[in-house]
């Protein structure tokens, strides 16, 4: 093999070869100069973002644990039993004038007995306990309509009263689920964003440190592309 396969006669220094050497690895410097402005730029982008992600949503998932608690909170209502709020009975409706109507009544059974002259006889005892009886069963009767009355209209106060403060209380554990699901919702979109943010960042810099490796390798085979033309030079 003659000098003039090997090498440009007129390139007794290398001036050629080196020349086109820097070329190369400038070259490889300017490729890897695009690939970390490349890399700036999407960083620059990946963390626009999730700055909007967390403007967007970050108040709202920061609410997450208050709003946990809120729902945790929110007592379910008991009513309680009614009669543990109602205690009265039939005893309480008897009317204030029962024993005054009765003494009328046993008066009226007496005058006319003494009147008669049978204040002493057995008609005068029946006559006594009947209308006794008949008094009592119709006070009792009077007290006992009284009494239904009025627990019935309590027993429907209590229901209603129940029905509302349940209403109110199923209102107010809503609202806590749903404002609960807002904050999940926003918390679940801040994470996703976060996540794909360190994940692009981590393939942008394991791209970057690919590119330096390339570049390394690139400029390492001119170096050995030089050399091996010399050797072959100067054997």
């Amino acid at each position: 093999m003659s000098i003039t396969e090997i090498m440009d006669p007129g390139d007794i220094f290398s001036t050629q070869q080196n020349a086109r050497a820097r070329a190369a690895k400038d070259a490889v410097d300017e490729a890897l100069g695009y690939a970390k402005d490349a890399t700036s730029q999407n960083k620059s982008l990946y963390q626009d973002y999730l700055n909007r992600v967390n403007q967007n949503y970050g108040n709202e998932a920061g609410k997450y644990g208050d709003r946990v608690s809120a729902l945790e909170k929110t007592e379910v209502y008991n009513p309680g039993q009614f009669g543990d709020n109602y205690n009265k009975s039939v005893e309480d409706f008897y009317s204030k004038f029962a024993n005054q109507r009765k003494q009328q009544a046993m008066d009226s059974i007496t005058n006319s007995m003494a009147n008669a002259g049978n204040m002493f006889s057995s008609d005068y005892t029946d006559a006594l306990a009947a209308k006794q009886q008949a008094l009592a069963s119709e006070e009792w009767d009077k007290a006992f309509e009284k009494y239904q009355q009025d627990r019935s209209q309590a027993l429907n106060e209590f229901a209603t009263n129940a029905n509302l403060q349940n209403q109110a209380y199923q209102n107010t554990y809503n609202k806590n689920k749903d404002l609960l699901g807002l904050s999940q919702n926003a918390l679940d979109n801040t994470t996703n964003a976060y996540g794909n943010y360190i994940s692009n960042l981590a393939n942008q810099n394991n791209s970057l440190a690919q590119s330096y490796m390339n570049a390394a390798n690139a400029k390492a085979q001119i170096d050995n592309s030089k050399k091996g033309l010399l050797s072959r030079i100067f054997g």
